[in-house]
């Protein structure tokens, strides 16, 4: 594969996952963006590797965190979305185990989100106020739903995969000018 190609596609989807992050900022939106943008990553994954895709992930974070004034989406993309479809390429490569690979990523998930949050309000200067929604419950009922939200993007990815192998891997390549 030509390396004008891997660059050029890295940028777009870097372009792209910035954009999607950014959306971030409008309210209600800080989980769609940084899961669609971490979604695309995975054609990444496919097109260039588990490490290359490591610098589209730095370089869309990095300019993500730069340029958006609200972090929470940054930080939900950083320390999860955005490394997640990696992660999983990588578990599915080295881990036969399915039931490992789900107890993996959960935990991880789990982790990253704790850590996202405390970094929000102990860093940021997020106000505890606006996690107050559900009481005294609502960090579990926000993990739970999130755990819900992990599962659905790993069958997003999945099958967004197969689709991108499938239908538009081919006029990516064309549309770049690398033949396949």
């Amino acid at each position: 594969m030509k390396k004008s190609f891997k660059i050029a596609f890295g940028g777009i989807i870097s372009a792209f996952s910035v954009i999607l992050i950014l959306l971030g900022n409008i309210p209600m939106a800080e989980y769609v963006g940084p899961t669609f943008a971490g979604i695309l990553l995975a054609w990444v994954v496919i097109e260039m590797g588990a490490v290359q895709s490591l610098w589209v992930f730095a370089a869309s974070g990095l300019l993500s965190f730069l340029l958006s004034g609200n972090k929470e989406p940054v930080m939900l993309y950083v320390l999860f979305f955005g490394y997640f479809p990696i992660l999983k390429d990588v578990l599915q490569r080295k881990v036969k185990l399915r039931v490992v690979r789900w107890v993996i990523k959960v935990i991880v998930f789990n982790v990253s989100m704790v850590v996202a949050y405390l970094l929000l309000v102990y860093v940021f200067g997020m106000p505890l106020e606006d996690m107050q929604d559900f009481g005294k419950y609502t960090v579990l009922i926000l993990l739970a739903g999130g755990n819900a939200l992990m599962v659905v993007v790993d069958f997003c990815i999945e099958k967004l995969s197969v689709l991108y192998k499938l239908k538009w891997q081919k006029r990516v390549h064309q549309a770049l000018g690398q033949k396949k």
